[in-house]
């Protein structure tokens, strides 16, 4: 069977870029990888639109927001976790971890943080040292205003660290990590840069970086200076993933960056609309371009609508935590183009058919090619 992967991580890989990493490996401490690196970290820097070092980590995302929390605060040091799904949840598990003291600001799963909760907690607590948030919170589909709440903290909190996990966002939304004042951002390669997991990226400012010098917690392979310091990787780094990643960097920068986000907000639109028009809620109040979060028909386990679609090919996601059964997740963020929303569309409606839902069949795709036609 023919199989369509419109999960939000791992993504569908191009071609050409598994292709590039299938090449024979080399030495990690050669001359030629080390060329390879140094220009995937500089590539690197366009797609996260900063001036920063950039580090890359052999880790899923999650190694990064781990480095994010170790090597930044200390024990005890305060710092505003945004908990509105669960990875923002995750923020505040890894600041106790390490612990710090996570003031967390919880919003419901669907629901994103407001510039002015965020304000009042830092008014009355004059010794955070950090703000921790998701770009765009994949468990959800919600897109957080990291913009406003920038720009808020270089007004009025200069001291205050701004940390953005952007993993679903970076390669997929226009995230302008300088001129919003984000210190820390953090991608993954398994999203919108179109590779296999194995990969985590973190950009770090100069006052991140003064920071992490008088810090005293502990961490060992998660050294964000120690990275920067070595070049082309402390450890071992991961050779062939990071070959792939210098070609998926130079195929978004070939197709352009402003088209790149153009297109996932047309992929987005349509998903989202094509949703509606079958009668569908969406979950999120303030929805990400990078994938679309639906609550599945009334008495009906969205795990029974995912069991048919796979069926015929089709692999989306579940809900998660408590949302676990009741809303399904369909990715549109990395190598996707049209034809997938319009086959993830059309199975979707056949499974909806299939479960006794039928007031609206057809509605969806027709929806979907209208955005498309229409464009």
């Amino acid at each position: 069977m023919k199989r369509y992967l419109l999960t939000p991580g791992p993504t569908p890989v191009p071609e050409d870029i598994a292709l590039l990493m299938a090449k024979p490996m080399i030495h990690h401490r050669t001359s030629e990888f080390k060329n390879i690196f140094a220009e995937t970290v500089q590539l690197a820097k366009s797609i996260f639109q900063t001036r920063n070092d950039v580090v890359i980590f052999a880790s899923s995302g999650s190694g990064a927001m781990e480095a994010a929390v170790s090597n930044v605060l200390n024990e005890n040091e305060k710092a505003i976790t945004i908990n509105a799904g669960k990875f923002g949840e995750r923020w505040t598990k890894l600041v106790r971890a390490f612990g710090a003291n996570p003031i967390e600001l919880s919003y419901e799963y669907g629901d994103y943080a407001k510039p002015e909760d965020i304000k009042k907690v830092l008014d009355n607590n004059g010794d955070v040292k950090a703000v921790y948030i998701q770009a765009s919170e994949t468990s959800t589909a919600t897109y957080h205003p990291i913009d406003e709440i920038g720009l808020m903290l270089k007004e009025y909190y200069p001291d205050v660290l701004f940390v953005v996990d952007g993993i679903t966002a970076y390669g997929a939304i226009d995230v302008k990590t300088d001129d919003w004042g984000i210190d820390i951002a953090i991608t993954g390669s398994q999203k919108a840069l179109m590779l296999p997991p194995g990969l985590s990226l973190l950009a770090i400012s100069d006052k991140a970086k003064d920071k992490i010098k008088n810090t005293k917690n502990r961490y060992y392979y998660f050294d964000i200076l120690g990275e920067i310091d070595a070049g082309a990787g402390k450890f071992t780094p991961a050779v062939s993933l990071v070959i792939g990643l210098n070609g998926a960097f130079k195929r978004l920068l070939d197709e352009g960056l402003e088209n790149v986000f153009r297109r996932h907000a047309l992929l987005s639109k349509a998903t989202q609309e094509a949703c509606k028009a079958l009668g569908l809620e969406l979950l999120s109040r303030r929805p990400a371009n990078s994938l679309t979060a639906a609550y599945a028909p009334q008495n009906i386990d969205s795990s029974k609508i995912i069991g048919i679609m796979r069926d015929y090919g089709v692999e989306i996601s579940n809900g998660q935590g408590h949302l676990k059964g009741k809303i399904f997740r369909i990715a549109h963020l990395g190598y996707f183009d049209k034809a997938d929303i319009l086959m993830g569309i059309s199975t979707l409606e056949i499974a909806l058919r299939k479960l006794g839902v039928n007031a609206a069949f057809g509605e969806g795709i027709k929806r979907a090619m209208e955005i498309f036609a229409d464009e």
